[in-house]
Parts: C-alpha cells; structure tokens; sequence
C-alpha cells in the first residue's frame, strides 16, 4: 500500500511538472527567437521585395534588360532601408523599450516554470530513488512512468538544442536537396526532361534570373534557421555547461572596462553609484564562479546551474553595453538602473544556493534526518545497524517507509564518505 502510493506521488508531481518543463521549453525559444528580432525583420524585408518581384516584375529578354533590373532593384532596396532606418531612428526608443520588455517577459517566464519544473523533478527523483531500493528498476520505471517520461522528455529536449547547428544544417541541406528534386521532378512531369537539360534549352539571362531568385528565397530561409540555432545552440550550452566553460566565460567578460559618457554632474553622479554596482558584479565574478564550479565539479545541481545562467545571461548583455567601446549615453544607463538592481537579487540567489550546497557536500551528514552528526564511515556504519534493529519491518515497531528513507540516506552519505577503514 505504501510503495502504491509513493507510485501515485510521484507520477502525481511529475504529471504536474510535464507542462512545466513544456513551457519553460516554449518560453526559452520564443526569448531566443526575440533577441533575433532585427535579422527576422530584415529577411522579411527581403522576402517581401522577392515576393513583389516575382509577382509584378517580368521575365528580362536580354542581358541588358537583366542588369538594368537589378539596378533598379538595388536602389528600391536602398530606399527602402534608408526610409526604415528614418523611421526606427524615430521611434527607436519606443522599440527598444518594448523589444526589451518581450525579451525579459519570456525570460521571467521561463525562470518561474523552469526552477518550478526543477523544484517538482527534484522531490520525484528524492522519492523514486527510495522506491529503487528493491533494486527493480524496470518494475519501478514502468509503475512511474510518468516520471520516467518527464526524464526522458528533459533529456531530449537538452540534446535537441545542444545539437541545434547540426540540425539546422542538416534541414538547410535537405531543403536544397528535396526543392531541387521536386523542381526536377515538375520539370520531368511537364516537358519530358530533365532539369540541366531544360535549363540548357532556356536563354541564358532567364537562367541566371531564375537561379537568382531560388537562392535569394532558399538563403533568407537558410539565414532565418542558423539564426535561431545559435541562440538555441547557446541556451544547450548553458544547460551543459562544464566548470571549465563557466571559467572561460569569466575570464571574457572581466576583461571589459566599463564607461559612461559625460553629462551634467548631477546626472552622472546619480549614475555613478550603479555603474560602481555593475563593476563590483565584474570584480566578485572570479570568486563567485570558483564558488559555483567547485559545487558543480563535485556534484551536478541543476538549479544551481540555472540560477547561475540566469544571472550570467542578464550580466553580460550589461556590461557589453556600458564597455568602454561604446561609451554609454547617460540617459541610456538609467534606463538600465532596474537591471542592475535585479542583478544583485540574481547574485544573491547564486551566493546563496552555491553556499548551501557547499556545506552540504563538506558535511553529507548535517542535513541529514537520521544520520547527524556522524562524520566518519564508522560512525555512519555503527547509527545504521542501531536504526536496521529500531525500523527494520520484520521488528515489532518497524516501518517500511522509515526504513527505506533511512536505506536512501544511508547509501547517498556512504557513496560520498567511502567504505570505512
């Protein structure tokens, strides 16, 4: 009845924790895909002048008609740009503003459903690994299998984006391929030929104006694809990321100088006072990534992880913005003063969770519930043969489920003290 229920428990939480993991997933992406934004906007801007020139324009008669054509193409296209550019240098500000807000919206979103999905993950695996005790893992994965599924799901989903470049190559290839089949296969259904052969019977111009607009249509694709797996390519990175990649990050980003424009004293003293706070995030950084590599290296934590991508993913996007190179406005850095106070709260989460886990691993038997104070295999050997003779179910007031939780404890702090001397 009791090993039953701990089943209903843990598919219970984990049925809870699926579209958590879902979401965060969905959110992640979609922040990604905003950060983008301006290559979307530009390629939509070329797919539209394709479209209307395929749609209105005519098919040239002569080599000269073509580079005429495109001329004048080019020089639309200039407009075009020159009155787009006009028009976000006047509400540039305006943009800026609600691009950034989207790109943070999805980001909180995405923190609040992925660190619940890991709270809820967290206590599934605490109680499947007492459940496993009995050593029946395929009963055991089968009964919860939910559970089983939440871990499969969170295991593809990591692979997927970590292996973003590989699949965007991999569908830029087989669109160029299955379009130039099709294509053929068209041609061969309607005139009886093949496609070099058709394309050796059409003038030459026509050709290379046919060519032209393929690879102008398949490119703004392709562009659109390797724009999105990079940023998904990064967001896989973080999730694996090792120690040393965590310390050649640091070792990037500390190297910047941070600089603000002049202005009128009083706004630059009012200023002053965060840019101090941002170059104190720079300076602590060493430490504090030694601080959450050396937890990580003994012990993988995925919310540790996350905490610390969260607070790197917010960091760096500031301090590229406030280097020396670009030499920031002053009433552009207040504009980022909230950003900054919001990293310190970041800081202290990372500070914090790094601290807990350190002192957990340096003393495996602190937090335990019936294993305190014994911080030697021997001592933990001699408690666990006192507490098999109190919650052993064969003895007048033992209990199974006691009696796992003390074999799930006794396991986890005799893996990391070793087997007594």
């Amino acid at each position: 009845m009791q090993k039953a229920l701990k089943v209903i428990k843990i598919d219970g939480l984990s049925l809870l924790a699926l579209p958590l993991l879902l979401l965060a997933t969905f959110f992640k992406l979609v922040a990604k895909a905003f950060e983008k934004i301006t290559i979307f906007l530009g390629l939509a801007l070329i797919a539209g002048i394709v479209i209307t020139l395929l749609v209105t324009a005519t098919t040239p008669k002569n080599i000269g008609e073509l580079i005429i054509g495109f001329l004048l193409l080019s020089v639309a296209i200039g407009l075009i740009m020159l009155f787009v550019g006009w028009g976000f240098a006047l509400i540039s500000g305006v943009v800026i503003v609600a691009w950034n807000f989207l790109i943070s919206l999805f980001d909180s979103l995405y923190e609040i459903t992925y660190n619940g999905y890991l709270s809820l993950f967290t206590q599934c695996e605490a109680d499947y690994k007492i459940l496993s005790l009995n050593g029946k893992k395929v009963p055991n994965a089968i009964a919860c299998c939910f559970f089983t599924l939440l871990k499969g799901l969170s295991w593809l989903i990591t692979t997927i984006v970590s292996l973003s470049y590989v699949i965007a190559i991999t569908f830029s290839a087989l669109l160029v391929l299955c379009t130039l089949i099709n294509l053929s296969s068209n041609i061969k259904k309607a005139f009886g030929i093949g496609l070099f052969k058709y394309m050796s019977m059409c003038p030459v111009h026509s050709v290379i104006f046919g060519i032209l607009i393929y690879v102008i249509i398949i490119g703004v694709i392709i562009v659109g694809v390797m724009a999105l797996a990079n940023e998904w390519h990064e967001w896989g990175q973080e999730l694996r990321m090792t120690g040393q990649e965590i310390s050649n990050e640091i070792t990037d980003l500390v190297k910047s100088d941070l600089k603000m424009a002049s202005g009128s004293s009083e706004e630059v003293e009012q200023n002053l006072v965060y840019m101090k706070k941002l170059e104190d995030h720079l300076n602590g950084l060493e430490a504090l990534g030694q601080q959450v590599t050396s937890v990580l290296d003994q012990k993988d934590n995925p919310l540790l992880r996350s905490y610390w991508g969260i607070y790197m993913r917010n960091l760096n996007p500031l301090v590229e913005e406030c280097s020396g190179k670009k030499n920031i406005a002053v009433h552009r850095f207040r504009q980022l003063i909230p950003q900054i106070q919001l990293l310190d709260r970041q800081r202290d989460d990372v500070e914090k969770l790094a601290a807990r886990l350190k002192d957990e691993l340096q003393n495996p038997a602190g937090t335990s519930t019936f294993f305190a104070g014994c911080d030697t295999p021997e001592k933990l050997e001699k408690r666990y043969k006192n507490l098999c003779k109190a919650y052993h179910p064969d003895s007048s007031e033992g209990d199974t489920e006691t009696f796992q939780k003390m074999q799930a404890e006794y396991q986890s702090l005799k893996n990391t003290m070793g087997p007594v001397k």
